[in-house]
């Protein structure tokens, strides 16, 4: 046994844990019946069967989707592929989705690279800030001076999401313990957050209220969404219909006070 510093203890540790390396094997102490193989190999497999487990309880669809056999030889592909490297397994799957884009056999279905990513916007959506919301009753005690240059700002958990197949529909059949269709091109945009009462919640997004929602992100003050309004609608009642929008958003818990 040698004397080594506990950073290159930890670094041959790691090397047995990725890569089967034994050279660590000499810097265990015998202790009992049991070689020092079989302790690390016990050790291994706690480890493997740890970092499986974050991925199944932030993943549970996606393994419905894939089945055992795929689901297992996606999980030993990303352990190897990203060591865990923080403290917190709660992002230990955050590359998941990039992980499923590019390596086989997954990479040949772009559905599921989208449904682990939009799992992993469902827990981003339930971890994030909390803030107070705007009320209507917030509304109805501004001056109307003060509308025009109404700025808004969104909720922390809210998020845009922009998907080319029907990966969420897919999502909410399993969810619902029902056969998803076919995998098939769709393209759709989803609006994800946390409501009033934590529950994460998710709608499809029309191009209007997309843009919109951008304009909202850039900053951009109420008169300059009316304007936008007015240049699609026409003759309409643009005020209602901007109105509407801002009723919809208030009440769904996505605008900040």
């Amino acid at each position: 046994m040698t004397q080594l510093s506990l950073k290159n203890l930890q670094q041959q540790m790691m090397n047995y844990l990725l890569e089967d390396d034994m050279t660590i094997a000499g810097e265990i102490t015998q202790q009992g019946n049991i070689t020092n193989q079989v302790r690390l190999h016990i050790y291994q497999n706690a480890y493997n069967q740890r970092l499986k487990e974050v991925i199944d309880n932030d993943h549970q669809m996606l393994g419905l989707y894939l089945g055992d056999n795929l689901f297992d030889q996606m999980v030993t592909g990303y352990i190897k592929a990203f060591p865990s490297g923080c403290r917190s397994l709660r992002h230990y799957a955050d590359q998941l989705p990039e992980f499923l884009k590019v390596h086989p056999p997954f990479n040949d279905y772009p559905i599921i690279s989208e449904l682990a990513q939009f799992e992993r916007l469902l827990l981003t959506a339930f971890d994030a800030a909390d803030t107070t919301r705007l009320t209507i009753n917030d509304l109805q005690q501004m001056p109307d001076l003060d509308w025009p240059e109404l700025v808004l700002r969104f909720h922390p958990s809210v998020q845009i999401a922009y998907f080319s197949w029907n990966s969420v529909e897919s999502w909410q059949a399993l969810k619902a313990e029902k056969s998803p269709d076919e995998a098939a091109n769709k393209e759709n945009i989803w609006l994800v957050w946390r409501n009033r009462q934590r529950l994460t919640e998710f709608r499809s997004l029309d191009s209007e209220e997309l843009s919109l929602i951008n304009m909202v992100l850039k900053g951009e003050n109420f008169s300059s969404l009316c304007d936008f309004l007015l240049s699609r609608a026409g003759d309409n009642d643009v005020s209602h219909l901007a109105l509407s929008y801002l009723s919809t958003w208030i009440e769904q818990g996505i605008i900040r006070a």
